[in-house]
């Protein structure tokens, strides 16, 4: 058995305010060592729009939140470009439910528009998981980005995002390639209109043999894009007495 994926929704907020809630469009599942994984876009609110602010993800189970990225797209003004991020947990509190709230809080107040994914990852039976590394790449303003991971060790998980400031005039063409794994049908979600909107997009890919994935979906409307990835693997205990310094088998 390898590390799968499950989605677990999108949804959007165009609500002005520091912080939003959200729960989950299905259950997570229990004592199998998941973790879940959300990636959300939002217009980039800090002061001149030069920083990430999207600053915590909290849960009503207390489950222990940790940004791992903070792609950021800025044009010089507040609410100009775009931000993004992606938060993991291993669900530490308790498992997620569609009776979940989960609260997203920003450094200070943002514009209307927010576009979120979220997912479940699972290793295989005994195993756990790891966070291994992520990257952004430069943002612009075009039709056609692309962001080319470092190398991904065959049978770990690349997840990969695109935030967007469009919003509902905006289709994305998902990343269909099959170069050492192939990419899952992507989620993706929009609210409001052009400057005023935001779209979010993820899919992910347990890579077949060791080497480098380039995510590059396509934008109908060229606007202001950034890109993002991260990498999970799997980590299988240790089981004693089966090693050279195991219980009764060792020297």
């Amino acid at each position: 058995m390898a590390i799968t994926g499950t989605d677990r929704g999108t949804g959007t907020n165009n609500a002005s305010g520091t912080s939003f809630t959200l729960s989950p469009a299905s259950n997570f599942n229990a004592g199998v060592g998941s973790w879940a994984v959300f990636v959300i876009a939002a217009d980039n609110g800090a002061t001149n729009g030069a920083s990430n602010n999207i600053n915590t993800v909290t849960d009503t189970l207390n489950n222990t939140w940790t940004k791992r990225q903070s792609p950021l797209f800025d044009n010089g003004a507040a609410n100009a470009g775009v931000q993004g991020a992606f938060f993991t947990t291993p669900m530490n509190g308790g498992t997620l439910t569609t009776g979940t709230t989960i609260t997203v809080t920003f450094g200070n107040n943002v514009a209307v528009a927010k576009a979120w994914a979220l997912m479940e990852i699972t290793p295989s039976a005994g195993a756990t998981l790891e966070y291994v590394t992520g990257g952004v790449n430069t943002g612009s303003a075009t039709a056609n980005p692309t962001v080319t991971t470092t190398s991904i060790t065959e049978g770990n998980i690349v997840i990969a995002g695109l935030f967007n400031e469009q919003g509902t005039t905006q289709v994305v063409t998902e990343d269909a390639d099959t170069t050492n794994g192939t990419w899952s049908t992507q989620q993706t979600i929009d609210v409001g209109t052009t400057t005023s909107g935001m779209c979010v997009a993820s899919q992910r890919k347990v890579v077949t043999a060791t080497g480098t994935q380039t995510y590059n979906p396509t934008l109908l409307t060229s606007s202001d894009v950034i890109l993002s990835w991260i990498e999970l693997r799997e980590v299988v205990a240790a089981v004693a007495g089966h090693g050279w310094w195991g219980t009764g088998y060792g020297w």
